[in-house]
Order: C-alpha cells, then sequence, then structure tokens
C-alpha cells in the first residue's frame, strides 16, 4: 500500500506540475489560467489530450511540437518533475496529514513564482498572500515552529531588507515581501538559513554567468527564484542541515 501511495503522490505532482507551467506562462499576459485549452505558443495551434501527458508527451515527441515542429523548452519536463519531487518528499516526511497539502500548495508557488520572476522580474502579489495564509494556517494545525518564532521570522529578514531597500533602491518590493511571507512559514532560525542559501545560489549563479560571458558587472539578476528554492530546501530539509552544521561544530 505504501508504494502505491508514494506513487500516486508523484503522479499527482507531475500533474500539478503540467498546470503550472500554464501558469507561468499566462499570469505575467493577464490570460485565464482555467478557461481555454493549452496551445503552442510558436504556432498556435490547440493542443490534443494526447499531447499533455507530464513529461512522457515531451519525450515521445522528442522536444518537438507536433504540429509545427517547434521547440519545446525543457523547462516544461523540469517543472514537472521537480513538483512531483517535492510532492514525493513531502508524502514520504509528511505522510497523509493536513500540513502536507499546505506543504504541497506553498512548494508549487514558489516554483511558480520563481519562474515569473526569472523571467519577468516581477513577483505577482497573489502568490505572497497564498504562501501568508499558508503560514498562518500552519501555525494553528501544527507546533513544529511556534508562534513567536514565525513572527520574529517574518521581520528578522525582510526588516532589514526593507530598511536597505529604502536606503538603495537595489532591492525589490517582491522580495521583501517574499522573505517576510517566508519568514512567517518558516520561522527565523529557517528564514536566515533560507538568507545564507538563497545568497549562496545567486553568487554562484552570477559568477557563472560572468564566467560564460552571459553577464556583465550590472547585469540585473532577480532574487526571487534563489529565495523560492531556498525555501524550498529549508522547507524539506531546513532542519537536518542545521542538525548537521551543528554536528560538525561538536
Amino acid at each position: 500500500m505504501e508504494i502505491f501511495m508514494r506513487i500516486y503522490a508523484v503522479l499527482v505532482g507531475l500533474v500539478i506540475g503540467s498546470f503550472l507551467n500554464v501558469l507561468v506562462y499566462r499570469i505575467p499576459q493577464k490570460l485565464s489560467s482555467v478557461k481555454g485549452t493549452s496551445f503552442c505558443p510558436q504556432c498556435g495551434h490547440r493542443l490534443k489530450w494526447y499531447d499533455l501527458f507530464p513529461m512522457l508527451s515531451y519525450l515521445f515527441l522528442l522536444g518537438r511540437c507536433r504540429y509545427c515542429g517547434a521547440r519545446i523548452s525543457p523547462r516544461y519536463p523540469a517543472v514537472e518533475g521537480l513538483n512531483a519531487l517535492c510532492y514525493y518528499l513531502i508524502y514520504i516526511q509528511n505522510g497523509l496529514r493536513p500540513s502536507s497539502l499546505i506543504y504541497a500548495v506553498v512548494c508549487s508557488c514558489l516554483i511558480v513564482l520563481a519562474l515569473i520572476d526569472y523571467d519577468h522580474k516581477i513577483i505577482p502579489d497573489r502568490f505572497h498572500i497564498i504562501i501568508g495564509i499558508s503560514a498562518v494556517a500552519l501555525g494553528f494545525i501544527t507546533r513544529e515552529v511556534t508562534w513567536l518564532e514565525r513572527v520574529i521570522g517574518f521581520f528578522a529578514i525582510s526588516l532589514p531588507m526593507l530598511v536597505l531597500a529604502l536606503v538603495t533602491g537595489g532591492i525589490g518590493e517582491g522580495d521583501v515581501k517574499l522573505f517576510a511571507v517566508c519568514g512567517l512559514l518558516l520561522g527565523w532560525k529557517l528564514i536566515l538559513l533560507t538568507m545564507l542559501l538563497s545568497s549562496v545560489l545567486a553568487a554562484v549563479y552570477g559568477i557563472a554567468l560572468m564566467a560564460i560571458k552571459k553577464a556583465k558587472g550590472k547585469t540585473e539578476i532577480p532574487f526571487g527564484p534563489f529565495i523560492a528554492f531556498s525555501v524550498i530546501i529549508c522547507l524539506l530539509a531546513g532542519e537536518r542541515i542545521i542538525n548537521f552544521y551543528l554536528s560538525l561544530l561538536g
């Protein structure tokens, strides 16, 4: 029975992941996320139901549109696979609990906002609201993080970043809001770890871009994707990372 539940978690993650790709494309263009059928962004041809199987359709079509032959971005199956991995890890760590559903919603939201911010350098407020509501809901149904830790987490990074944003203007409003609601979600310890991880990831990414000469010293790199994926890491393995670090200190 357990193996079937794990497979089910992966399948649900794949299906939801396919829908996340729709959201990433449609939300910035202010298109309906639920109305209308999926279509090829190159030729505009409406996709048939057999073109929409998560990951499998991409593999069967060899990464190209059935109708115009245009290349399909590998990001589509990557998003589906990442979401499926998140759902699988949430299930094996947390089982079938109400909190698991909230964790799944948060992870999916973070994936979508990360890609929208990467593409358009914006983080729609709806994602801040969803994550904030999820954090409050978790505060009522779990005691893994106390309310005091959540409140401290809300301000721990967002407040200094807000001051820095007002003084320098070099930090986006969306990033400040994201740190605030994610601090409410994770508590102060894990939001500090999130800040550390996201800074390291962003630095590595920036150095890599400069190394391959795709970025210059003043190239603007959105910070939201690094925050989002660091939050996912902290949700799924944050306590283990902290405990491992403390064990190294003796």
